[in-house]
């Protein structure tokens, strides 16, 4: 799925000429959750990474196994989010100041929408970030058979 959604963005990663890292610990990873909203979940947070990363900059998506657990990371490289503001990026319809430059079409339910499913999934989303270098966004999900 996350092969799918990278090349889906394809247009705007060579736009960008972002360096593209793709790390999936194996061809086969099967999670227990609802195929179409965990589809959501990435494309909102991978959106929002090609959207904020800066020209030329490294846009990485990482999947690891860990336990009982699916670890899913989306890294780039660019404008991130300042500290003041990391509290509140799953908030609804929560843009900071600083975004709305760049970003004039969203309307900030992206990640509110991604933080309502994975929490429903009963797991885990974060994010970590220094303004004006990178930003990342991890969540996990129950491993299955």
């Amino acid at each position: 799925m996350a092969r799918e959604i990278l090349i889906s963005f394809e247009k705007k990663i060579e736009d960008k000429h972002l360096d593209v890292e793709f790390d999936c610990e194996s061809d086969k990873m099967v999670a227990v959750a609802d195929r179409d909203a965990i589809y959501q979940v990435l494309y909102n947070i991978c959106d929002n990474a090609v959207k904020f990363s800066r020209e030329g900059g490294k846009y990485r998506i990482r999947i690891a196994s860990k336990e009982k657990k699916i670890s899913v990371s989306v890294y780039n490289e660019g404008q991130g989010i300042p500290e003041e503001d990391l509290a509140f990026v799953f908030d609804r319809f929560y843009k900071s100041d600083r975004s709305r430059g760049l970003d004039k079409t969203g309307a900030g339910l992206g990640l509110y929408i991604a933080k309502t499913i994975i929490d429903a999934h009963g797991e885990e989303i974060k994010v970590r970030s220094v303004w004006g270098q990178y930003c990342e966004f991890i969540f996990t999900l129950a491993k299955g058979k």
